[in-house]
């Protein structure tokens, strides 16, 4: 009976993870028996995009997911999380400049106006937000990734108005 419940356990690891059974729990556990890239690889459709939604509206559990994955995602992945992190900005920034003192993104690729289809006045208002959420970070652990983002962030908003 027990080598029925470990292969059980096995089958399930190596099943594409749905997004209703989706949680950081859930893929830290598949983390702890796969690498970044199988687990990533795992993840079906919604399950990604659930991921994703996640880290953009800056849920903190999802957030800290992403340094862990980050090795696994390739280039597509990488974008879509960069775009979430970037969303992010306004409802953790916190969050999201621990992610970027871990080096698997830079601010460059986090903080800037990250969506393409929007007007100029909607771009320039979000990078207004993320400029004062960021600002207001004073942990001096993060001081170097919030200035980096920062400066990012400035950078994006005279891009956008010229």
């Amino acid at each position: 009976m027990r080598t029925l419940s470990v292969a059980a356990i096995l089958a399930a690891l190596t099943m594409p993870t749905l997004s209703a059974d989706l949680t950081p729990s859930a893929i830290l556990a598949l983390l702890e028996g796969q690498d970044a890239r199988a687990v990533v690889q795992s993840l079906d459709e919604p399950s990604w995009t659930a991921f994703l939604a996640h880290v953009e509206a800056g849920d903190r559990g999802w957030i800290d997911l992403v340094p862990l994955l980050a090795p696994g995602a390739d280039a597509d992945a990488a974008e879509g999380v960069s775009i979430a992190l970037s969303r992010a900005l306004r409802a953790n920034p916190q969050g999201v400049l621990n992610v970027l003192t871990n080096d698997h993104y830079s601010a460059a690729d986090i903080c800037a106006a990250n969506d393409v289809e929007v007007s100029v006045t909607d771009a320039v208002k979000f990078i207004d937000q993320a400029l004062v959420k960021v600002a207001a970070v004073m942990d001096p652990a993060l001081s170097q990734a919030r200035d980096a983002c920062l400066h990012s962030l400035s950078d994006a908003r005279i891009s956008a108005l010229l």
